[in-house]
């Protein structure tokens, strides 16, 4: 799985060996409160741990213009990803898209059923520096519905959260990891379309914008 990023104007191809998923990654344990009120809402059940580390196959990460799912209740939800090729970093934007139903079941199967959604631009780890708390992530709904607007500022910083991951063994030469979300504004719901800005001052937004394809059921 090749994740190719305009970086500085120039294309970064990279070939992560895994794709890590952060979640409750908030930095103010109110708001990690809230996101899992949220979740509650749907059944989740509480996470085993905070931030909750899961690992997945590389081949889920998408960049096409659009998905296709299983089932009508998944939805999107923008997050900062951190793309690490040897000794670089570099950032961009991604969804993490879930299968709510399956979600109230299995958190880590709820995520491994549906694509995840990555943007093509993105900007090296450094031009960011120690301003991490000055991003913010945007997300639309429906044709333009504000579903998302936050401040990174609620998360750990992603760069503390990637050296945290806890490898069983020696840590891959390139993998992805999305580092955690913002809360939702009138509650978790499906879309048909997802769109969202990663921003910060000087630096040029990131922008991620795909459409939800059901593929078709089946009788009984």
């Amino acid at each position: 799985m090749a994740v190719r990023l305009s970086i500085d104007g120039a294309e970064r191809v990279f070939a992560p060996e895994v794709l890590v998923v952060i979640g409750y990654a908030g930095r103010d344990r109110a708001a990690v409160e809230h996101h899992i009120d949220e979740l509650a809402e749907l059944g989740v059940p509480r996470p085993v741990s905070i931030p909750l580390f899961m690992v997945f196959p590389p081949w889920l990460i998408s960049q096409a213009p659009s998905i296709a799912v299983a089932g009508s209740q998944s939805s999107g939800e923008a997050e900062i990803v951190v793309v690490v090729d040897g000794d670089e970093a570099f950032v961009t934007l991604g969804s993490d898209h879930t299968d709510r139903v399956l979600e109230s079941v299995d958190i880590a199967a709820s995520k491994a059923v549906c694509p995840k959604p990555v943007a093509t631009s993105g900007w090296p780890a450094a031009a960011v520096g120690d301003r991490w708390e000055d991003l913010t992530l945007r997300s639309r709904i429906d044709g333009g519905v504000v579903y998302q607007d936050g401040s990174a500022a609620g998360n750990l910083p992603p760069l503390e959260l990637v050296a945290a991951i806890p490898w069983a063994g020696p840590r891959p030469g390139c993998f992805a990891a999305f580092t955690g979300t913002v809360p939702v504004i009138g509650g978790i719901r499906p879309s048909a379309g997802f769109s969202a800005e990663l921003s910060g001052p000087g630096l040029e937004p990131v922008e991620l914008s795909y459409r939800v394809e059901t593929v078709p059921a089946l009788e009984g």
